[in-house]
This record gives C-alpha cells, sequence and structure tokens, in this order.
C-alpha cells in the first residue's frame, strides 16, 4: 500500500515542487524587479542631470572648434552655459597641455595635475570622475569630461562640475523593504556619489565583480557578497552605458523568510500530503478490510482451538464488504459441514468402540467358558502329567482372557496398560499353579507401561509360558530356604520396555516337580518373543535363572 501510493502520488509530488520552486523564482524577480524599478525613480532626477551634461560636453565641444583661437568667445560660451544650467559650476575647455584658457570663469588654469587630466592622457574618452575639493571651484564635484576631436585630432576635453549637492538622490521607497545603499560608479569603480556613508560606500560593492560586463550594462538584478562577505541583491541601472551605473544595494535576507518557506514547503508539502494519505488509506482499510478481516481471524482461531461453532453473521453486522461477507459465509457453511461430520464420526466411532468392546466381552466369556472346560477335564484326568498339561493349557486360555477382558474395560481400544494386564495374569497362573499354602516367595515389580493390542496378546502368552516354566523348575537353595519368583516390567527408555522373570534354582518341591520336559514352553516363549520384535535372553547364575526381554514399544506389531 505504502509502495503503490507513493507511485501514484509521486507525480502529484513532482509537480507541486516543480510549480513551488517556479513561484518561489517568480516571487523572487518581482522582488528584483521592484528593486530595480525602485533604483530607476530613485537615480531619475540624477540620471538627467547627467545625461545633460555629457550632452553639453559634446555640443559645447563641437561649438568651440571655430572658436578655439578666439578665448574671448569661447569663455563667452562657457559663462553663457553655466547661465543657462545652474545645476553645473564650472564648464572648462582643457587642452592637451593641461592648461585652461577657455572656462567660464574666464581666467587661465593649469589642471595638470588632476586626476582627469592624467586620465585622458593614457586614454582620452569620455569618463566621469568625482572629488572632494574640485582645483577651480574648491568643492565636492563630480566631473564630465568629453574628449573633442577634430578631424580625428585630439584637441582636448570639455569638463563640467555638477556638485554632489545637486545630484543628490531622491529616494521615495514605498514598499516594505529600504535599500542598504545607493551609489554612482564610474566604469573604474569609483564611487562617484552615495545615500548612505560615503567613506565606506565602496565595501558594499559587489566583490569580484567585472565593472565592464553586461551586469553593468543593463538593468538587472543579481544576488553577490560585498567586500566584505556580506550577502546582498545588487540592482543596476546604466546611466550612461560604459561609463556611469547606479547601483542599489539591498539586503539578501529581505523575502528570505517567506522563500525559505515557500521552498521548503515545495518538499514539505507532498511529504505532508503523502503521510496523510497512507494516514487516510490505513484508516479506510482498516475500517474496510483489516477489522473484518482480524475478526474473522479470531473466528477461525476460536474454532480450531476448542471446536466451538462461532456465532454466524458478524461480519454481516459490521457493514463488512461483500467479498468478506461472502468468505464469512463461506466459513460458516465449512464449519457447520465439519461439525456435522465430526458428529456423525464421533457416533460412528463411538458405535464400533462399543461393537469392539462387545466382540471383546464374548470373546472373554468363550475363553472363560473353554478355561471352565478344561479345568473340568483336569479333574477328571487321572494322571498328573495329564493334569499338568491341562493346566498349562488353561493357563494359556486364561491368559488370552485376561487380555480381552482388558480391553473390555480400556478407555481407549488402541492401548492397553501393561501393568495391570500383566497383574492379573500372574495372580491367576500363580493362583492356578501353586498351592494355597505354598511357600514360595513371590515378588512383582511392574511400572507403567503402555501397549498396543498387537503387542498386549504375545506379552501376555509370554508371560503365562515364563512364568510356568519358572514355577516348574524353581527349587529352593539349600536345605530349609524358601524359593523364590521374581517378576519385572520397567521402562528401559524412550519407547523400550524390559520383561524379565527370575527363579531360584536348587531343591524342587516334589508336589511342583515336573517329571519330564517336551520342551514346547521353550518354543512358545521364542515364538512370542519373535511376535514381539525380539530375542529372549537367558541369564544363568549358580543359585537362579533369568529370562529378559526387550521390547521396543514404537514397533508395530
Amino acid at each position: 500500500m505504502v509502495a503503490m501510493l507513493s507511485i501514484a502520488l509521486l507525480p502529484i509530488g513532482l509537480i507541486s515542487l516543480s510549480q513551488t520552486l517556479s513561484v518561489v523564482e517568480n516571487a523572487e524577480a518581482l522582488t528584483r524587479s521592484a528593486y530595480l524599478g525602485q533604483t530607476v525613480t530613485a537615480t531619475e532626477r540624477q540620471s538627467d542631470l547627467i545625461h545633460e551634461g555629457f550632452a553639453s560636453a559634446r555640443v559645447l565641444g563641437g561649438a568651440l572648434i571655430a572658436m578655439q583661437d578666439d578665448q574671448g568667445a569661447c569663455s563667452t560660451l562657457m559663462e553663457g552655459f553655466i547661465r543657462s544650467h545652474p545645476a553645473f559650476t564650472l564648464a572648462v575647455f582643457v587642452e592637451p597641455n593641461g592648461v585652461s584658457r577657455c572656462n567660464s570663469r574666464g581666467e587661465i588654469f593649469d589642471l595638470r595635475r588632476t586626476q582627469t587630466y592624467q586620465d585622458f592622457q593614457s586614454d582620452p574618452r569620455p569618463r566621469m570622475n568625482a572629488t572632494e575639493s574640485g582645483t577651480v571651484t574648491k568643492q565636492s564635484v563630480m566631473l564630465i569630461a568629453q574628449p573633442v576631436y577634430e578631424n580625428g585630432v585630439y584637441l582636448g576635453f570639455v569638463s563640467l562640475s555638477l556638485p554632489r549637492a545637486n545630484a543628490r538622490f531622491e529616494p521615495n521607497f514605498n514598499g516594505p523593504t529600504r535599500p542598504v545603499d545607493l551609489l554612482t560608479i564610474n566604469r573604474n569603480g569609483e564611487v562617484l556619489l552615495a545615500m548612505g556613508d560615503f567613506d565606506t560606500a565602496s565595501d558594499r560593492l559587489p566583490a569580484f565583480r567585472d565593472l565592464n560586463s553586461q551586469l553593468y550594462r543593463q538593468f538587472t538584478s543579481f544576488r553577490a557578497t560585498d567586500r566584505n562577505g556580506v550577502a546582498r541583491v545588487y540592482s543596476t541601472t546604466p546611466i550612461i552605458p560604459g561609463i556611469v551605473f547606479a547601483v542599489s544595494v539591498w539586503p539578501a535576507e529581505v523575502g528570505s523568510g517567506d522563500q525559505w518557506l515557500i521552498s521548503r514547503s515545495a518538499l514539505i508539502f507532498p511529504l505532508l500530503m503523502w503521510v496523510v494519505s497512507l494516514v487516510v488509506a490505513y484508516f479506510a482499510v482498516h475500517r474496510l478490510v483489516i477489522r473484518h478481516v482480524r475478526n474473522l481471524r479470531h473466528k477461525m482461531r476460536r474454532f480450531t482451538l476448542d471446536q466451538t461453532p462461532p456465532v454466524a453473521g458478524i461480519l454481516t453486522t459490521g457493514r463488512a464488504p461483500a467479498e468478506l461477507v461472502q468468505m464469512e459465509e463461506t466459513f460458516d457453511t465449512m464449519v457447520e459441514r465439519i461439525t456435522r461430520d465430526t458428529a456423525e464420526l464421533e457416533n460412528n466411532l463411538h458405535e464400533k468402540n462399543i461393537l469392539l468392546k462387545e466382540v471383546h466381552h464374548r470373546v472373554k466369556n468363550n475363553l472363560q467358558l473353554i478355561a471352565s472346560i478344561i479345568n473340568m477335564e483336569v479333574r477328571k484326568a487321572a494322571q498328573t502329567e495329564t493334569k499338568s498339561t491341562l493346566r498349562r493349557i488353561q493357563d494359556r486360555v486364561m491368559g488370552l482372557a485376561t487380555v480381552h477382558s482388558n480391553l473390555y474395560h480400556t478407555a481407549r481400544l488402541a492401548n492397553l496398560r501393561a501393568d495391570g494386564l500383566l497383574e492379573d495374569i500372574l495372580d491367576q497362573i500363580v493362583f492356578s499353579a501353586l498351592p494355597q499354602d505354598s511357600k514360595v516367595e513371590v515378588e512383582v515389580d511392574i511400572e507403567e507401561v503402555v501397549l498396543s493390542p498387537e503387542q498386549a496378546v504375545p506379552l501376555s502368552l509370554l508371560a503365562t509360558e515364563t512364568v510356568t516354566n519358572a514355577i516348574k523348575y524353581m527349587g529352593a537353595v539349600e536345605q530349609g530356604t524358601k524359593p523364590w519368583i521374581r517378576i519385572s516390567l520397567r521402562n528401559t527408555g524412550e519407547g523400550t520396555c524390559s520383561f524379565a522373570v527370575s527363579n531360584s534354582k536348587g531343591i524342587r518341591d516334589p508336589e511342583t516337580e515336573v517329571k519330564a520336559s517336551t520342551g514346547l514352553g521353550r518354543q512358545l516363549i521364542d515364538a512370542f518373543a519373535m511376535q514381539l520384535g525380539t530375542r529372549p535372553e537367558l541369564l544363568e547364575t549358580s543359585d537362579s535363572y533369568t529370562l529378559q526381554v526387550n521390547i521396543d514399544l514404537n514397533r508395530a506389531g
């Protein structure tokens, strides 16, 4: 969702960024245009005087060519100019030798030491200089100088003195911002006139700027640092292109706060729009999808954990989308079908368990009936060997009957408690094989072991044969001692158990002694052990026999 919204909002963000930056640039351009317009307005009177001075100097230079031999007429021309142009205080024509005999004062002046004369010696072209104390007027003046040529021959130059007081600026800044300074400079960067402190005015000019560049030959505004390293905005107005310029100095911080906010908003606004879109999308998705999916998930988990049929139609009441409602309806239908099928399976399983228990019960009854018939035969038998054989058959039948009896009474037919089964079988065998007043010591140590029915039957028959053999061959170790039998069933590890039967050997009891052995018991023991997936181990010491089998409980029967 984040990726898709980012891709969707990227064009809008780029457009917003571009438009905002364009607005910032236009706003700055308008601000600079306003600065430039105010500069032109403030220097309008001074510009008129300077234009008038240069125009007059060119006219005077052309007129005095015919009067260069008549110094009186030339001086009269100069005096007439001063009378008709009161803003100027002195008009002189300086010959190439630095002497002026034609001037508005009618006197002869030596001007060889003036900066203007020295400049014309090296480069005779129109220029404008300034001095704090003029050689003739002793005033702070700006000097307009125009060379005079006749047929390409340099004759000298006309110089007009314009007092700084007469050419002062007339600022009328009606905007919210006032300039730091307003300067008039010549092409050499010399400050001719300043609105602020004249002594430090040159420090407020742009650093590393060529005054002969196009920036000073046209109406323009630009950003630069002054000679003190302070950022400024400059507006330049060429009064006489290539000769005299007016420069206004503005603080760079003016408007930068708004421009900073606008430029930052170009980036902040798309980001904010993206974040707000994500929040809105999340709440929309949460309201339309996420909360309903969460409710459906809780509903599924509750059914998975406790198989409790959930309440139907939860999403319908929550005004969920139709697709999610259909999912819930499908789940409810599936739950209903699973619940119904599970109930049917449980009923079928219960019926099968009942039938199987009934089978075990009937088999147990039939085996007990067979055992009773054998018992009747035992009582009618005359020979001891016949009785012994019939009792052993009876014990085997009763062992099987005991297994089926335990299966009938157990809650789970898939598993059978071996400890209870063996205790019942051993009680039956000991009661059948040993007299009531027998002095045989019987020790039984049986731990809890769970067997499958496939393992319980051969183990019960194995126990019957093993204990019967132990009773058959047990004896007292010494005269006057009691014979003994030890029976054990122990868990020996994960998924294994050990069944062992030990009996004492020595002097046998005549009542239990068997005359001869047919070997059938050992054959049966081997057969039953094979069904359990193991082989019997016979251990013999000087006073005992031990038969042991290790059973893998994880092995299928």
